[in-house]
């Protein structure tokens, strides 16, 4: 509801190839990233859970209040039935994981024209390929660069947007992002790590601060000290020497 007030499209990785999964995440507004595509069948598989009705064999379940005019997302056909709107509604992003994804793209893409845009996973592509991961960040093996212009290639016949990473400094950014339409640049688990660092960088700016240092005794409660009571008022307790 509100990604739907502006131009931002949210889309959430589903954990697999699971029904209900990719059922849950549509019923709640999102568009979809799905994993580890890698064949014909798998794709139409997950297409058939995101669809109604004989687009592609749509097995999604129909829930009465997913559209509700003006509250939900109001932006529709009325002219259509509301099945027909939420079969165009989201979009449909599968990953390409392994060389054999690659190698069979090109079928994928001509079986399936609803998939709206193809994410190589880089990682996990290099890994199935026998080379360093690299962190996802590419390499300069030949094998590597090929099944990459092969990749684009393949997107460019079909006209399909390219999603990727484009983590690091500004060079690596532009490199590993070349090519792509959309393209990540942070994650949550890099953003945590920043937050540790900052919390760390905190810690050195201010030292604990001790039992009995300049600590007010809040009206009517009893400080844990013995003998440092507040009895109604406030006291400050300082270096244990008693009320100033």
């Amino acid at each position: 509801m509100f990604m739907s007030g502006g131009r931002t499209i949210p889309f959430v990785r589903v954990p697999g190839h699971d029904h209900a999964a990719i059922g849950y995440a549509l019923d709640a507004g999102a568009s979809l990233v799905i994993p580890q595509v890698e064949t014909v069948e798998e794709c139409r598989r997950v297409l058939s859970y995101a669809k109604f009705g004989t687009n592609h064999n749509g097995t999604r379940s129909y829930p009465p209040f997913r559209l509700i005019p003006g509250l939900t997302d109001g932006l529709y056909d009325p002219s259509r039935p509301i099945h027909e709107n939420l079969n165009d509604q989201a979009a449909i992003m599968i990953q390409i994981e392994t060389l054999q994804g690659i190698e069979n793209l090109d079928a994928i893409l001509t079986a399936c024209p609803e998939v709206d845009a193809v994410w190589l996973g880089t990682l996990d592509c290099r890994v199935s390929m026998n080379l360093a991961g690299n962190s996802g960040m590419g390499g300069p093996e030949p094998e590597w660069l090929g099944a990459v212009e092969k990749f684009g290639e393949i997107l460019k016949k079909h006209n399909k947007p390219r999603g990727g990473f484009g983590l690091g400094p500004p060079e690596m950014m532009k490199q590993s992002g070349t090519g792509c339409a959309f393209v990540t640049v942070a994650a949550d688990v890099l953003q945590l790590l920043g937050l540790g660092e900052a919390l760390c960088q905190a810690r050195e700016v201010f030292p604990p601060l001790k039992m009995g240092e300049a600590l007010p005794d809040i009206q009517g409660t009893k400080r844990v000290e013995e003998g440092k009571v507040a009895n109604g008022e406030q006291k400050i307790v300082v270096n244990g020497a008693g009320p100033e």
